[in-house]
């Protein structure tokens, strides 16, 4: 493997093999990885970066690692057209992110005065505000917070987000997706994800979190043990974050800072998820496979793996999807019907079970709500269903029919 890791024994419990650089190219992903975490930027790893720069190499995920590697880009280290491409992304990062940011901290405001209470930051805002490349060092696509409690404040938060100015883009069991007049995305949580749905979780998250004072205002954030189990989580379930192993960078962020982490928090947080499986593969995959030139303190990752208890026998594989061709950036490729099969069943009756078991929600409410913001009724429920069902059908024959005239 390149970086020099040995197999993991924790993907007995998984499909195989899941490597830290993904299934993109991994000499380049290796290479962004020492620039962006090893104590100094190596002649090797630089040659590459301008090499993959020049023949415009990198996919999506490998150019959001740039604005990290330009804070530690030496003098003459690359060509003037790489470094300024480098450097571009890390100015453009920086203005994004201070916008997202200043958006951010006035609907937390609005929030607060319309009664809706203190909201969580999570994922892209606690990265940026933590990363040891700086707010420009982490691009954000959107805004995920977490408002505890609100699936049962239904039309208050629909007329708040209305009265916002915000369109409706899409929800799930865990969340609603608000797009903004300024056209940037705000992921309203109640639930953290599809694999941690237990109110128990969002409690201990809010009851740990932790504020960040910063020139737009206060955010409040995970602790570091919440936010690196829940990057972790996302990270291993995401394909897309798979493909070329983004979800290593946030969790190495994390790490290099050698953060002083509480076991018994990080576990009891862990073991909590529907999928304890996917945080244990990638803590082992991280203390294996990280190239040495990165250090963290590899040990105690490792222990702390060792600690989390194994899921139920098939979890892993119901959650975790392997990336394939259809996750290539550009590229149009048919994705099987199983995926849309399993992820269905997932969604729309394992995970709703799991609401009901935990929460004490109705089932059937919950299964409602897996389609819903307020949760549909069961006839409209079936009706979604049997149009999304259509469309997905629909739109695999014009994939396939699509696959094969250009062959």
């Amino acid at each position: 493997l390149p970086g020099g890791g040995a197999r993991s024994s924790a993907t007995s419990a998984g499909p195989g093999m899941i490597s830290i650089f993904g299934i993109s190219d991994p000499v380049i992903q290796r290479a962004l990885l020492e620039l962006s975490f090893a104590p100094q930027p190596a002649e090797r790893d630089l040659a590459v970066l301008e090499q993959a720069i020049q023949t415009d190499a990198l996919t999506d995920g490998q150019n959001r690692m740039l604005p990290g590697i330009a804070q530690r880009l030496p003098a003459g280290g690359l060509s003037p057209f790489a470094e300024s491409r480098v450097r571009g992304a890390f100015k453009h990062t920086l203005y994004r992110n201070h916008l997202l940011l200043d958006r951010a901290q006035r609907l937390r405001q609005a929030l607060l005065q319309a009664g809706l209470g203190e909201c969580v930051f999570l994922k892209g805002v606690a990265a940026s505000l933590t990363s040891p490349h700086g707010l420009g060092g982490r691009p954000m696509a959107d805004i995920d917070l977490l408002l505890n409690g609100i699936q049962h404040r239904s039309q208050e938060v629909l007329a708040f987000f209305a009265s916002q100015g915000m369109v409706r883009k899409g929800n799930t069991l865990r969340s609603i997706t608000w797009l903004s007049p300024e056209r940037f995305e705000f992921d309203v949580h109640w639930y953290l994800h599809n694999c941690a749905l237990r109110q128990s979780s969002v409690d201990r998250l809010c009851t740990h979190a932790q504020v960040v004072e910063h020139a737009k205002g206060r955010f409040t954030i995970p602790c570091v043990e919440h936010n690196l189990a829940h990057v972790l989580a996302h990270g291993l379930l995401a394909p897309s974050v798979q493909y070329d192993g983004r979800w290593a960078v946030d969790a190495l962020a994390i790490l290099v800072q050698r953060p002083v982490l509480d076991s018994g928090r990080f576990l009891s947080f862990v073991n909590e998820f529907a999928v304890p499986d996917a945080v244990r593969i990638a803590l082992q995959v991280l203390a294996e496979q990280a190239p040495a030139s990165i250090e963290f303190d590899r040990e105690s990752v490792s222990a702390l793996a060792t600690g989390i208890r194994r899921g139920r026998p098939g979890s892993f594989w119901l959650y975790h999807r392997p990336p394939g061709p259809w996750d290539v950036p550009g590229r149009e490729a048919h994705r099987p019907l199983r995926y849309h099969l399993k992820t269905q069943v997932r969604t729309r009756l394992i995970e709703p079970a799991q609401v009901a078991r935990h929460n004490g929600a109705p089932f059937w409410t919950s299964v409602g709500a897996s389609i819903d913001f307020p949760p549909a009724s069961m006839m409209n429920f079936c009706r979604l269903i049997w149009h999304k069902t259509r469309r997905v059908l629909r739109e695999s024959r014009v994939a396939r029919a699509s696959i094969r005239s250009r062959s």
